[in-house]
């Protein structure tokens, strides 16, 4: 029984683990060492996986069972970056990471979103005078 819980760990990332073990914390800057929030970190050893994300301030902290981890960050327009980190019990080990500017467009943000945007925007803004306009000529031929 205790074989399929541990497989089905193994198998999809934890946010939070209580049991024994220690910490990995640190903090995840940007380019011009300006903090990210939201930035996802991973904690994979041979056995599990863990996740969490970063705060407002760029500071992340995660509480995993004793072993050795690939810490890896991920962020949408940067380079991702990872380090090794050998956990002991109630230790606290700190991997912080500096994160470059990727080459790789973020997908939300394509070049041409912008004039598409914009167009839509105009396009409602006709669609909605019409409608207005069309409702003004009604009540003023039914009066």
């Amino acid at each position: 029984m205790l074989i399929g819980i541990s497989l089905v760990v193994a198998q999809s990332p934890q946010e939070y683990y209580g049991g024994p073990g220690g910490e990995i914390t640190g903090i995840v800057l940007g380019v011009d060492r300006i903090p990210v929030d939201w930035a996802l970190i991973y904690a994979k050893s041979s056995q599990s996986t863990f996740q969490t994300f970063s705060g407002m301030s760029g500071v992340y902290q995660m509480r995993v069972p004793v072993g050795i981890y690939n810490v890896t960050v991920n962020v949408p327009g940067f380079r991702a970056n990872s380090a090794s980190v050998n956990v002991t019990l109630n230790s606290s080990t700190t991997a912080n990471f500096y994160l470059e500017r990727s080459d790789v467009p973020v997908p939300e943000f394509q070049p041409d979103m912008a004039l598409i945007v914009m167009a839509l925007t105009f396009a409602v803004a006709l669609i909605l005078r019409r409608c207005s306009s069309k409702r003004s000529l009604s009540s003023a031929s039914l009066s």
